[in-house]
Order: structure tokens, then sequence, then C-alpha cells
């Protein structure tokens, strides 16, 4: 396993318009920019081998390249901007500016997960930045209708929250929701053999999430969640060499649909369906199964 405790993170404070943008530098070599998912952090890779991410590592080795990653405006992280991003695309935007604001204009890849997946669509079809090949991972296109009913419920337990006076107990439910569409029926079985041990997980999943910023978290669900409902790219336009990589067992983001978003690429190399317990988790709790192909995709000419 590929061990990174030897190695220093530099952070970087980027002015966006109306606020600062937190980016966190790892390594040495080509560029290669970390998005991960919704609630996710710059943290994601880490010098002292406990990002949130770490087992990207096997395929993204900070010893052979430079890993980028980022606080979202708005999200779980230091970044403080005054107008969150309303859109993937205005996210998008404010993490061009921090990059270019820094000098880094050319990227060997970007690679993202889950939420991090659109916004590297996103910032590959803008082009204000050079990626030579992009990878996402439990990403597609658009959205589904499954996806888009789950999100909309979670933001109903947030306005039924806010009705009953319990604003953190109805972020908490929204949370928990979420959690509960991340992962799998067969793997919550598999983990939890009293079913009751499962619901007090996804309980205490959502109360983490509002005790760590409760503003933060509601819009987490307010906000990203329409953007995630309302994305929608033409694959068409992203001409970079693609890899896409997905799960068998994820509800939000079926095999279906990746194949459907891959077939449309003008570049496409490869769409890996990988089997998983963990359902949409499966880019963070499945490192170890893709990461020989993601590697693979890195380290290749793609001329």
């Amino acid at each position: 396993m590929t061990s990174v405790p030897s190695l220093l993170s530099e952070t970087h404070q980027c002015p966006v318009p109306g606020g600062v943008l937190y980016l966190n530098e790892l390594g040495s070599g080509p560029l290669v920019l970390v998005l991960g998912g919704i609630s996710g952090d710059r943290q994601a890779i880490t010098g002292a081998d406990d990002g949130w991410w770490q087992g990207l590592v096997e395929a993204i080795d900070p010893n052979q390249f430079t890993i980028v990653t980022v606080d979202y405006a708005g999200g779980n992280g230091e970044s403080e901007v005054v107008s969150v991003p309303q859109t993937i695309a205005e996210q998008a935007a404010y993490i061009s500016t921090a990059l270019q604001e820094l000098g880094w204009v050319e990227f060997h890849a970007v690679v993202g997960g889950s939420y991090g997946g659109l916004v590297a669509l996103e910032l590959a079809q803008d082009k204000l930045l050079n990626f030579e090949r992009v990878a996402v991972i439990g990403a597609a296109h658009r959205p589904t209708a499954q996806a888009v009913m789950l999100r909309a419920l979670q933001r109903e337990f947030v306005r039924l929250g806010d009705a009953a006076g319990q604003p953190e107990r109805g972020t908490q439910l929204a949370r928990a929701l979420a959690m509960l569409s991340y992962r799998s029926a067969d793997g919550m079985d598999q983990y939890y053999p009293d079913p009751q041990d499962a619901v007090n997980y996804i309980e205490s999943r959502g109360l983490r999430t509002v005790q760590r910023s409760l503003p933060r978290a509601r819009q987490l669900f307010e906000v990203f969640g329409p953007a995630l409902d309302s994305y929608r790219i033409e694959p068409y336009h992203i001409e970079q060499p693609t890899l896409v990589i997905g799960f068998a067992s994820d509800q939000l983001v079926p095999p279906s649909l990746l194949h459907a978003f891959h077939e449309q690429l003008p570049d496409g190399r490869g769409c890996h369906i990988f089997s998983s317990t963990y359902g949409h988790d499966g880019f963070i709790k499945n490192t170890a199964d893709y990461a020989p192909v993601l590697k693979q995709f890195l380290e290749l000419p793609c001329s």
C-alpha cells in the first residue's frame, strides 16, 4: 500500500469574488485535481495518511503527482464566500478562479467523485483550465428521477423541521435519508444484522453533520441538492479522454446511466462497473477495487 507520511501538505488561501477558497497541495510532479463528494473537504488525501479518501493514493501517488484538493465554496470546510454557488457551473467557476490565481492552468488530470465528478465535467467543458484527461466516479451527465425524488424529500425534512421549531432535527433527518440513499440494501443487511443498529448509524451520521455546522449542513440540502438536480451536460462537450467508474449497487447513479453517458463521450476510455456492498459510497469505500484501473488510465499516454 502506498504511504505518504513523509510528505507535507501546503495550504493555499485563494481570493475569489466575495471571499476566499482554501486548497491543499500535496506531493510533486504533474498536477492532478481531486474533487470529492458533496460533504467532502480538502482533507481527502493528506500527508498524515488520514484523509477521508486516502485510499485514492493507490492510484494517484503523491510521490508521482502533485495532488490538489479543495474546500468547496459553501461546503464543509474553511472556504468562505458571500454568494454561495447555486449551480455546479458557479462552483466550478470559483475553483477555476482560485487555480488560476495560483498559476495552475495545466493539469495532468482531474478526478472527481459524486458531486465532484460533476464539477470535474464542468471544468473540463469550460476549458479555462487545460486537463489532459478526466476521470469521474459515480457521476454522469444528468440526474436520475430517483435521485431527484430523494433530494426533494431531504429538503422537505429541513422545511418540516423549521415549521416544527426543530431545525436541527429536520436537518439531521435529511442527512440520515441521504446516508440511506448512499448505501445498498445488501450492504446494510450485511453490516448491521440488527436493523436498529442501522437506524442508529444513519441517525448518528445526521447528528454529526448538524453538530459540525447547522448552516452549512442546511446548504447541502437547500443549495447543493438543487444544483445536482438541475445539472445537465452534453457528453460531446467533454473532448478529453474520459474514464467512467461506477458501482452495481449504486441507486443514485446506476450503471445504466453511466453506460449511456460513456457511449456518448467523444473519447471514452472505458466504463468500469464494480461490485460493492456500499452503493454510491463505493467511490470512497472501494478504492482498492478501482484504483488499478484509475492508475493505469493516469499513467498511460492519452494520444
